[in-house]
């Protein structure tokens, strides 16, 4: 439960020792959008050659649906500017398009949402199979939503002087998170409104906010309520991040097992990867997933059986409109604070009473986060508490770790930024900004300009050979492919058994 995230003193002590590094890595998602708003029907384009290969630019489920990752930096500042440069460059080869900077689509057209080739080599041809199972099993709109993966590490003097492995520590991190997670909601969600082309055809429960857009009135995150980002079949098992065996356990189960809703799903036509509740390790949902060491050649569950956890992916951040970007400095700031407030703080298992508590509570930070209350238990007279109250003492605790580690210097806008979405959330101005704007539309048009950054003379030259390096991995991969997609493909779905 929220309450009991608290400051370990020995762990804060012991991290006084340390160099006290953090790393940091960004991975952005924009949707492409004419300058009507309307869903890009362009492909990727060829400046930044094949993106199953390039580690920066890439795509997530569609064409229009881009993806922009950072390596991992010590500096906040680095990253922000790195994501940055990586932003401006991606505008510049648009074609007269923008990055849509907000978390729910623009206007939707399915015909638009196109997914990528299949390619020549078996990993691509791999990723197109998974991509359309995504479409036979939930459609393009649940899909089509974007957001902010916020990758987060400690140094090796950091582990070496904390003498716990990374696995338990980062474990822990993961329960608390996902404690603490409902009040980062509350601050850091702004997708409250949905144009309604992405609400055609759904039997929902939501309200008219113009003749164009519809909308939660006390929400914060659509995309990450049930009415966005959201499956029924994995929501049935709450993760809990009690051990590393019980989550490879929960994922080999999810792949393996048939599940009802999806079985109908031909396999030997090739319309899915598998008829498991997932198809494979990204499909599942979590707010925060542990990643293990990266290796192209591994998958991902194989990685974190065979060398534990490496680093952690906050994942279920929305892109901030009031950002040019999509995220601004302080909010990376306050990512990390609570990253390392997770992580020194006493963090114990997560039992079944407590696993109901975070769900719901998440369920009310996201559809009604606003002005809600939190559960706190279900003992004593204080059971409820609310949400503006809860996440006013998780700043002022905030404020106080951030004192204890030598680390507030510099965080004063930060801590006023913050202070000041508690008051008035991100998501309320937003509707407000919205009514006054005539509509998402042509709000998200105006925050989506063209940031006519000048892209660093060294970063550009990194994209620029990184574009090269995808297209030459790409050619190496088909001369070295020396099995048929049907042989690769049968040895994938026996590799986690």
């Amino acid at each position: 439960m929220i309450n009991m995230v608290a400051p370990n003193q020995s762990k804060i002590k012991k991290f006084l020792k340390s160099d006290k590094v953090t790393y940091k890595g960004l991975e952005k998602e924009n949707l492409r959008s004419d300058k009507e708003g309307k869903i890009s029907n362009k492909t990727f384009p060829d400046e930044f050659g094949v993106h199953n290969y390039n580690r920066y630019i890439t795509l997530d489920y569609s064409e229009p649906h881009l993806e922009i990752v950072t390596p991992p930096f010590s500096s906040n500042l680095d990253a922000l500017n790195f994501l940055h440069d990586l932003h401006a460059h991606v505008e510049e080869n648009l074609d007269g398009d923008v990055l849509w900077n907000y978390s729910m689509p623009p206007k939707f057209k399915s015909k638009y949402i196109k997914l990528p080739p299949h390619r020549e080599t078996n990993k691509t041809k791999l990723a197109h199979l998974y991509r359309l199972g995504l479409r036979n099993r939930y459609g393009d709109k649940m899909q089509s939503t974007a957001g902010i993966h916020f990758n987060f590490s400690f140094s090796e003097s950091v582990l070496a002087e904390l003498d716990c492995t990374k696995t338990n520590l980062y474990l822990g991190t993961c329960r608390n998170f996902l404690r603490l997670f409902p009040i980062v909601l509350r601050l850091m969600g702004c997708s409250p409104i949905a144009h309604k082309s992405f609400l055609k055809g759904r039997n929902i429960n939501i309200e008219a906010l113009n003749e164009e857009d519809c909308y939660l009135p006390k929400s914060t995150s659509l995309r990450v309520s049930r009415l966005g980002y959201y499956s029924e079949e994995q929501d049935e098992k709450f993760i809990t991040f009690n051990t590393l065996d019980d989550y490879l356990d929960t994922i080999k189960s999810y792949i393996n097992q048939p599940n009802e809703k999806f079985k109908d799903i031909s396999l030997d036509l090739k319309q899915q990867v598998n008829n498991g509740t997932i198809q494979m390790e990204s499909e599942l949902y979590n707010h925060i997933r542990p990643k293990g060491i990266i290796s192209k050649d591994i998958r991902a569950y194989n990685q974190l059986k065979k060398g534990g956890i490496e680093y952690l992916e906050i994942r279920s951040i929305d892109l901030n409109p009031y950002s040019d970007i999509g995220i601004s400095i302080e909010d990376i700031e306050f990512l990390e604070l609570v990253s390392m407030y997770c992580a020194l703080s006493d963090s114990p298992e997560i039992n079944n009473t407590e696993s109901v508590y975070i769900k719901e509570n998440i369920r009310r930070a996201s559809e009604s986060g606003q002005n809600c209350n939190f559960i706190m238990s279900l003992d004593g007279e204080e059971g409820e508490i609310s949400a503006q109250a809860q996440s006013e003492i998780f700043l002022n605790n905030l404020k106080d770790f951030a004192d204890q580690i030598n680390s507030s210097n510099g965080k004063e806008k930060m801590f006023a930024e913050f202070e000041s979405r508690n008051k008035d959330p991100l998501s309320s101005r937003f509707i407000a900004d919205a009514s006054k704007a005539g509509g998402v539309l042509p709000l998200i048009l105006e925050k989506s300009q063209q940031s006519n950054k000048k892209v660093d003379a060294s970063n550009l030259s990194i994209f620029i050979k990184e574009k090269e390096l995808s297209e030459k991995e790409y050619k190496r991969e088909i001369n070295e492919d020396e099995i048929s997609f049907e042989e690769y493909l049968d040895a994938f779905r026996g590799e986690i058994k």
